[in-house]
């Protein structure tokens, strides 16, 4: 790259001066913006093959916000030595994990969290995406397509609900539609199955609430949907049933390396060992490399907006629809900065609008606005006019976790001996994880045996994770033997959902010892349905306390310190 005539484009673009230096893996920029949107852009003008970004542009005027730590210090882990230290709860950090169970090692996840799954991918559609839209040969393509062909046997041996139903991308132009050849033979060149263009007339049939305005759509028969977070909970319960150690509310504040690697690990509840380090910290990933002395790329956080509908709405489509691009937008389609979303009917049967995409410089802000509100709406219900705002009964926000090249990192330091870095993992990390996770366990086993560590076969791994109970989906007669083995599971506490007391006991007494309201919620689903909570959270508060002992103004919804009551005002029966 021509660095030179670079800068002067920067220049010319933005009015601003850029600094340029780069070494043998990196190009490293300096120099002050008045706007995140142009640090992200200008950034990504200076990505050139082979060598990653990091972007040190300073946004004028901004201070970024201290990170979230865990209410707590403590002991617990200090002076405690691990063969392999997993950095970050989320899809690949678990995913990595119960991969590594297969092995006999003394395995530590660390989270900072009071759950797993609470950035990205606790936030995201659970789009298992087919690979159509990734035009040229990256990781995102190879795990995205290797990790799509193992979803049905890996929720089957995690117990998690998958369903393999295919994507439609609506096209409203014969011109698009024309292009749309090109993406079907990349499909077959890119070895994903059965994608074909639909005629005018077939796709009406599929879909009749497309039929006055759709001239075809593109079918992708791979595409499927899974809970994101179920799934990465199912990953992490599996990993501590084999034998590994999940410490939650644990936060990596600092590292001390020695003759090129990782001897200690420095966290609010001790300083400890580990002959591995794996950095699967999503939005901190930058971070902990820096922390290694290994700061070779950079995240810009990316925050994306969805938008929960009624499962009772009305007018919402039968399958999982998006549009297609535009003239205007064909170019960008396949930049990997954003999947483009859809219609999407979820796992558990309910529908999501989104995401959208907006960078911004807090990586973990996770607020939700008006402007994303209405941008994903208008976007997303033109594929289908029937639908309502009305129809919305929850809308969220996840920050996923990009690198300038919009392409994973999985590799071993280059500088750090015993540091792994699983960096850069958004859409379609979700998608990647069953593939990428075996060969990071891989990287790390070989790493192990060069350093003189035995590894040896796990012949106790168990692959299976029993499935929780969800007595909704049982027949009368299964869910009347249930209940007379345990009544609890004839006593709805969220009519919405219509779960069972049962349940969210058994949900409580999970392997990681997750005893908060949200903690329930993404294991039973309490308290999401219509009301949002509005009837079950004091109910679900009690049982928590009941359950655990503990005083009901001490039951958390999430974090530490996010105590749902403050105090008691009257005792009953006063």
């Amino acid at each position: 790259m021509d660095f030179d005539k670079t800068i002067k484009q920067v220049r010319k673009r933005y009015g601003v001066d850029v600094s340029v230096r780069e070494d043998e893996r990196s190009v490293f920029l300096s120099g002050e913006c008045d706007k995140w949107s142009d640090v992200v852009a200008i950034g990504k003008m200076f990505v050139t093959e082979g060598k990653h970004v990091v972007n040190d542009i300073a946004l004028k005027g901004y201070v970024a916000p201290a990170e979230r730590l865990p209410a707590l210090s403590d002991n617990a882990l200090d002076g405690t030595d691990w063969d392999v230290v997993v950095i970050g709860g989320g899809i690949s950090g678990c995913a990595v994990a119960r991969e590594l169970t297969k092995y006999k090692l003394r395995i530590l996840l660390v989270e900072k969290h009071s759950d797993v799954a609470r950035g990205a991918s606790g936030a995201n559609n659970g789009m298992v995406h087919a690979g159509i839209d990734l035009k040229h040969r990256c990781l995102k393509l190879k795990y995205g397509v290797a990790g799509n062909a193992l979803y049905g046997d890996v929720c089957k041996e995690l117990g998690v609900d998958f369903r393999r139903s295919g994507q439609y991308v609506i096209f409203d132009s014969r011109l698009i539609r024309f292009f749309a050849k090109g993406t079907v033979k990349r499909a077959v060149k890119h070895g994903i199955p059965g994608v074909r263009i639909l005629g005018k007339k077939e796709i009406a049939q599929v879909e009749p609430r497309v039929k006055d305005f759709a001239v075809g759509a593109l079918y992708a028969p791979s595409t499927g949907y899974v809970s994101p977070y179920q799934l990465t909970i199912a990953y992490a319960e599996n990993a501590v049933q084999n034998g590994a150690k999940i410490c939650l509310n644990t936060a990596v504040t600092g590292m001390d390396v020695e003759k090129g690697k990782v001897a200690r690990i420095c966290t609010n509840r001790g300083t400890f060992t580990a002959r591995c380090v794996v950095n699967c910290a999503g939005v901190f990933a930058d971070k902990i490399a820096e922390m290694a002395g290994d700061r070779y790329f950079s995240i810009h956080p990316r925050r994306g907006t969805d938008l929960m509908l009624d499962p009772k709405a009305e007018g919402v489509p039968s399958q999982t629809i998006s549009m297609g691009p535009t003239l205007k937008s064909l170019s960008k389609f396949g930049s990997g900065s954003t999947k483009g979303g859809g219609v999407i009917r979820t796992a558990d049967g309910n529908y999501l609008l989104g995401p959208d995409a907006v960078e911004i410089p807090d990586r973990e802000d996770t607020s939700t606005d008006r402007q994303s509100f209405d941008s994903v709406f208008a976007k997303h219900s033109g594929v289908c006019p029937t639908l309502r705002r009305s129809d919305v009964i929850a809308y969220f926000s996840g920050v996923r976790a990009p690198t300038y090249e919009e392409d994973f990192i999985i590799e071993r330091s280059a500088k750090v001996a015993n540091l792994v870095h699983v960096a850069g993992i958004q859409s379609p990390g979700i998608t990647a994880a069953p593939a990428f996770s075996k060969d990071v366990a891989e990287i790390v086993k070989d790493y192990l045996l060069s350093a003189g560590t035995q590894v040896a076969a796990n012949e106790r791994f168990d692959p299976v994770r029993p499935r929780p109970v969800k007595a909704k989906s049982l027949s009368d007669a299964d869910r009347d033997e249930l209940i007379k083995s345990d009544p609890d599971f004839g006593k709805i506490v969220c009519r919405c959902e219509e779960v069972s007391l049962g349940e969210i006991k058994r949900a409580l007494r999970n392997p990681l010892g997750v005893t908060t309201v949200d903690g329930v919620k993404r294991r039973v689903r309490a308290g999401m349905g219509r009301c949002q909570g509005g009837f079950c959270m004091p109910l679900i508060v009690d049982i928590i306390a009941n359950e655990t002992g503990v005083q009901a103004e001490d039951v958390t919804k999430d974090d530490i310190g996010s105590n749902v009551a403050v105090c008691k005002i009257k005792e009953v029966g006063q």
